[in-house]
């Protein structure tokens, strides 16, 4: 048996304004180390994680989460491939919640950066008009925060910050900032924040992994 240090965290997702336009938005959050390597999702909602799209093409509708989807390297949940993957993903898939979220999650004693990415269909503006856009309208929006590794206070408090937009096609998964012609898409969410819950100690046996959702 091997000593693993963890800490439990809380996350809050507050619903802005246009939380909700024909339909809730899509999100997923999750963890990539200092480096920017993809860790692990902490949370996504069940139609972006199954790509249950209602008269999709074929390849699903990348461009509703393409900075997550290229980071996580994801595959359908429906898919017999990668068993290990798909129940760790299944473990933190929800259906997406009428207004905003709290929910806890474990991480390790390390330094992480943790990413936020929403997008909610059919949010047209004068710029991001369904002739150029399709169904996707305004691309997602992506925020984001550096946990520190010492960040295991009860007090402490991290609020992510606004990274910029998703490609608006899906075709890459690069964070964009030509965000000027945005509107409604920033107000889907008014607040992202991070509190330190409680430092935990649990003897998991060595090569196992911490997915607690």
């Amino acid at each position: 048996m091997s000593l693993l240090y963890a800490k439990e965290i809380t996350i809050s997702v507050g619903a802005g304004q246009h939380w909700k336009e024909k339909r809730e938005p899509q999100f997923a959050v999750w963890l990539e180390d200092s480096d920017g390597n993809f860790i692990r999702t902490l949370y996504v909602t069940e139609r972006a994680s199954h790509k249950s799209w209602i008269m999709s093409p074929k390849e699903g509708r990348p461009e509703s989460l393409p900075v997550w989807y290229h980071a996580s390297k994801h595959e359908s949940s429906k898919t017999k491939k990668h068993d290990d993957k798909k129940a760790q993903l299944d473990a933190v898939t929800s259906a997406t919640p009428k207004g905003g979220i709290i929910f806890n999650a474990e991480i390790e004693d390390k330094e992480y950066i943790i990413k936020a990415e929403f997008n909610t269909s059919f949010d047209y503006n004068d710029f991001y008009t369904k002739k150029n856009s399709g169904v996707n309208d305004q691309p997602s929006v992506i925020y984001s925060a550096k946990i520190p590794a010492d960040f295991n206070n009860e007090s402490d408090e991290i609020k992510l910050s606004f990274e910029g937009c998703g490609s608006i096609d899906g075709s890459d998964g690069t964070i964009h900032l030509y965000v000027s012609k945005l509107t409604t898409a920033t107000e889907i969410v008014k607040l992202i924040d991070i509190k330190g819950v409680k430092s935990l100690h649990r003897y998991i046996p060595a090569g196992d992994i911490l997915c607690h959702h």
